[in-house]
């Protein structure tokens, strides 16, 4: 069912709309991180939480294309108590985000951003992206190097793939753990299969390498100092395979690759992998 609000846009609801009791808000309950609140922005209202201390380092995680801001469930927290100020969010028809009549293209993605900094007052923020968040963190450094402190990390991005969709069909699911929540989204949510439709047909998961040669070029401020990466992937990443990161880097010379081996492509939650892309993240972040 759409939503009764029309202007200026369609939108179908997200989890806000369903009942507290339901299975899907106990799986991802909205106070799973503090302070969360809704920006209310032109395609749609956006589900957002701040962590950490207000004056420490801001940074953005950006999810990737089935599983929402639950992906960043260990991180975010690790981050946020190291000193960071974390900006954790869905992207539109995912989770608590509604669900626009639109393309989900990389443009859209990039303005949801860049209206969500502007909604909680920041001025920049590094960015950092997993899976096709990569390709949305390449979008919007690409895009809006004005609102990118100085920092960008790709963590088993998308956005150069060649395929459509997942490059192993048998595997059900990018993230595992949260197989149950991607299927009671794609019962619950209206406009879920519609927007995971269009990620793997118009999103940024690939045809993004003008993006990529632009964050090569990015300098920043008056010193013009160049864009900092950083690409984290695992070896054994079957979703998105370890060779994405080499042609990253291919066209971003700057960027370092930090390989994690063994790690599948659910290294942002998978204990063991988890802590060791958190502790890169924070030695980048803060240094």
């Amino acid at each position: 069912m759409a939503s009764s609000n029309k202007f200026p846009m369609i939108v179908d609801h997200s989890m806000e709309a369903l009942p507290p009791t339901s299975r899907i808000r106990q799986v991802y309950p909205d106070d799973l991180f503090p302070n969360g609140d809704y920006a209310p922005l032109p395609h749609g209202r956006v589900r957002y939480w701040l962590l950490g201390p207000e004056n420490g380092t801001k940074v953005v995680l950006i999810h990737g294309i089935s599983t929402p801001g639950i992906t960043w469930k260990e991180i975010a927290p690790y981050l946020a108590e190291k000193g960071l100020r974390v900006l954790v969010y869905d992207l539109y028809g995912k989770g608590y985000s509604e669900a626009p009549h639109v393309a989900y293209n990389a443009t859209l993605f990039v303005i949801q951003l860049a209206l969500l900094l502007q909604y909680i007052h920041w001025d920049a923020a590094h960015v950092v992206g997993f899976s096709m968040g990569g390709g949305v963190a390449a979008a919007f450094a690409a895009s809006m190097p004005h609102l990118v402190a100085g920092k960008v990390v790709f963590i088993a991005a998308a956005g150069l793939l060649e395929r459509a969709s997942a490059p192993n069909p048998s595997v059900r699911v990018p993230i595992p753990q949260y197989q149950e929540l991607k299927d009671l989204q794609a019962s619950d949510l209206p406009g879920y299969k519609r927007s995971l439709q269009s990620c793997f047909e118009d999103g940024p998961i690939r045809g993004l390498e003008a993006a990529y040669d632009k964050v090569a070029k990015i300098t920043l401020g008056h010193s013009h100092q160049p864009l900092l990466a950083r690409v984290i992937h695992g070896t054994e990443d079957e979703i998105v395979p370890f060779g994405e990161a080499i042609k990253i880097q291919a066209r971003v010379p700057q960027a370092e690759i930090v390989k994690v081996e063994g790690a599948a492509h659910d290294l942002v939650l998978r204990d063991g992998d988890w802590q060791v892309v958190a502790e890169s993240l924070l030695g980048f972040l803060h240094t």
